[in-house]
């Protein structure tokens, strides 16, 4: 103890002044959005280094799983065009189709750190500005809906995950095509509720729920899970319905950014019927 104290007597010249460094740095971060958003842009590049690294480390036991995933999909994907297709007619005919234009398009990401344990979880991907990710873009996984992204540097994004109290995303029951928002309540990671669905509507077990389409974020028909089990409480006019999720949030890796090539020229449309009724 008497050596430290003399060690910090003999130098407490060089300790005052890398005291006072700290404090002038910490008082121009505070006071100056410019120097504020620099130091936060690089605490999140250097944050989400590490995060890959570590995660890098986990990913190389479940090498395997990954790929029979990959595989799935892709066997999946093949599955839907057109050289997987044959016409049963005798008379071959050639459409020009001008209609069909394209809606979405997909970024490949991974992700390099997530929670589950939490009532506010995030994930954070491998993707950002400069691979086209922007904030309220839709994540998905190759089973279901994962979030969506909120922050976004040059290499990474943090996404709000499903299982998040603010996250709300709007259902729909296939069978019924009733819509609904799906929420969270905190409690397991494999369950989520769908709330909205009036109490007069049939239910089963196992029916399946997915997104409604009815934002400009995720892709109509993506599956989201099925009925675990429902409930009316006395007095209420709506069914308390528990849903079994596809995405398994403690396992998933692989994800994919939506990115709706239509969505400004959706968002600003309906901004302003907003604005003309005010």
């Amino acid at each position: 103890m008497r050596n430290i104290l003399l060690f910090v007597y003999r130098n407490h010249v060089f300790f005052v002044f890398l005291l006072l460094e700290l404090v002038s740095f910490s008082l121009i971060v505070r006071n100056s959005n410019f120097h504020r958003g620099s130091f936060l842009n690089s605490s999140n590049q250097l944050s989400g280094s590490i995060y890959e690294f570590n995660n890098g480390i986990t990913e190389y036991f479940k090498l395997k799983t990954i790929n029979d995933d990959l595989a799935l999909e892709n066997a999946a994907l093949r599955s839907l065009l057109n050289y997987s297709k044959y016409s049963s007619a005798a008379k071959r005919y050639e459409v020009m189709d001008s209609l069909n234009r394209q809606h979405y398009t997909y970024i490949p990401a991974k992700i390099v750190n997530s929670s589950t344990d939490r009532r506010s979880n995030y994930l954070t991907i491998n993707r950002g500005i400069l691979h086209g990710v922007q904030p309220e873009m839709a994540v998905l996984s190759s089973n279901g809906i994962v979030g969506i992204v909120k922050d976004v540097s040059k290499d990474y994004a943090t996404v709000i995950s499903v299982l998040h109290k603010s996250s709300s995303i709007s259902a729909r029951l296939v069978d019924s095509g009733y819509i609904g928002s799906l929420v969270w309540d905190g409690k397991d990671p494999r369950v989520t509720q769908l709330m909205d669905i009036p109490n007069h509507v049939e239910l089963k077990k196992g029916m399946l729920i997915q997104t409604s389409g009815f934002s400009a974020l995720f892709p109509t028909g993506i599956d989201i899970g099925t009925v675990r089990s429902s409930e009316i409480k006395p007095g209420d006019n709506f069914h308390s319905i528990a849903v079994d999720m596809l995405t398994d949030f403690n396992s998933v890796s692989m994800v994919y950014v939506v990115n709706n090539l239509k969505r400004m020229e959706q968002v600003e449309l309906e901004n302003q019927t907003q604005e003309n009724e005010q």
